[in-house]
């Protein structure tokens, strides 16, 4: 009886933090004294029409990825998800619009992880290398910005590693996001821990102050505060700093039951380095966004990493059926065969964007971006990467999250329940 109870509750509370998390209203649409909100006033942009190709043999792609600076290892991982679909396709006489096919080519430019260069690569993409449509860059900051000016030239962007909610409530026409958005990163976690014993009430969440960590901040609040946890520390840390001293010193001192990290991996690494060393008493779980999930924070935290949680958009052991590879397993294999290492999350949601991009052409009857743009409005389908549905507004809102945790050495899916490897290690203990 209690478990149908607490079923229920849950399920009660998911419907009212979705509506939510994505209202407007939570997420602060400014209002102007005495003028309409700027959605109702921002003029609709003009799709671009495809360049023309005399004997056109090439569908072209653009991305704008940081190959040098802070996320050059996260983006390494996008063009390898982006590579692989790439020539997959190809090898297998590319991608097929009514009777004729076309290979994928896909231009890359490097960002340096600057939000102007970003800027300036998708401009250069869209007017000198005169590509067709866009792949998304790394981080919710430059996809926000890649979005913004893909926008303004009317071109579409299907991106994979831009979570945050900021990219979607400016109302973007031609923008997709094949990811589960930042705010429903936490919702899974704070389920779980209404299941373990002893039950923790407090929680402390410490973020990098950067677009995507606020988003998560903001979805894990609204899922706390719904279930009932209390929030007794928040630190917004600067993101260029790796010294957590000052903040592991109040945590120290408040002792919170749950500690919730939000930053990128070399974040998480120095994160939880620092966490270990410099806390006595651990709180009884830590989770991260990034960090657990990543084979480099393995390597680099040996034993140190035990017991530490992180959501993950995508786990391999799921096996979903997938019109291009045929199915996860297929893609794994490809991808190990390719690159020598199993594939991450990063790689998979990129590898998604290709994918969706591919059945809009296919769907078409010919090479025009207004009916692209309708088939991918439509999509509703299992992808290696797992269920793809977008709403009006470009978000996917088909697939939920993953949660694993570093048990000796070696990374398990702990939740949901259904795809667990191996029952959670609660609470923490060194």
């Amino acid at each position: 009886m209690k478990k149908i109870v607490f079923i229920f509750l849950i399920g009660l509370i998911t419907v009212v933090a979705i509506v939510l998390a994505l209202s407007p209203f939570w997420w602060k649409v400014e209002k102007k004294k005495g003028k309409p909100l700027a959605l109702n006033v921002a003029p609709v942009p003009s799709l671009r029409p495809l360049p023309v190709r005399k004997n056109r043999k090439f569908i072209v792609f653009g991305a704008s990825l940081s190959l040098t600076g802070r996320f050059r290892v996260e983006s390494q991982l996008v063009k390898e998800g982006y590579d692989i679909w790439k020539d997959w396709v190809n090898a297998r006489g590319g991608i097929k619009v009514r009777d004729k096919r076309y290979l994928v080519k896909i231009v890359y430019l490097d960002d340096e992880s600057s939000p102007e260069k970003v800027r300036q690569n998708i401009r250069s993409l869209i007017v000198d290398y005169k590509v067709d449509f866009l792949l998304g860059p790394f981080s919710s900051g430059l996809t926000l910005v890649a979005s913004e000016t893909s926008e303004n030239y009317g071109v579409i962007l299907v991106e994979g590693c831009g979570a945050s909610e900021t990219i979607f409530t400016r109302n973007p026409h031609f923008t997709f996001a094949t990811l589960t958005s930042a705010s429903f990163y936490m919702k899974g976690f704070f389920n779980m821990m209404c299941l373990v014993n002893p039950t923790p009430t407090t929680y402390a969440l410490v973020i990098k102050d950067s677009l995507f960590s606020r988003s998560v901040a903001k979805g894990a609040r609204l899922w706390a505060a719904a279930i009932g946890f209390k929030e007794v520390y928040c630190a917004a840390h600067p993101p260029n700093s790796q010294d957590y001293s000052g903040v592991l010193a109040e945590i120290e001192k408040i002792s919170p039951d749950i500690l919730i990290f939000s930053g990128h991996l070399q974040d998480s690494i120095n994160f939880t380095s620092q966490l270990v060393k410099k806390v006595k008493h651990l709180p009884k779980a830590v989770i991260m966004t990034l960090g657990p999930t990543q084979e480099v924070y393995l390597k680099k935290l040996g034993k140190v990493a035990n017991n530490m949680m992180g959501v993950t958009q995508w786990v391999e052991k799921n096996n979903f059926s997938c019109p291009v590879f045929g199915n996860t397993k297929t893609y794994v294999k490809a991808f190990i065969s390719k690159y020598g290492h199993h594939p991450t999350y990063q790689n998979v949601q990129s590898s998604a964007c290709g994918i969706v991009y591919q059945i809009a052409l296919e769907k078409a009857k010919r090479l025009d971006p207004a009916e692209i743009l309708e088939n991918l409005h439509s999509i509703d389908c299992e992808t290696v990467y797992g269920r793809i549905k977008f709403d009006a507004r470009g978000m996917n809102i088909g697939k939920q999250m993953a949660i694993v945790q570093v048990q000796n050495g070696r990374r398990y899916t702990v939740w949901p329940l259904n795809m667990a490897e191996k029952p959670l290690a609660y609470p923490l203990v060194r």
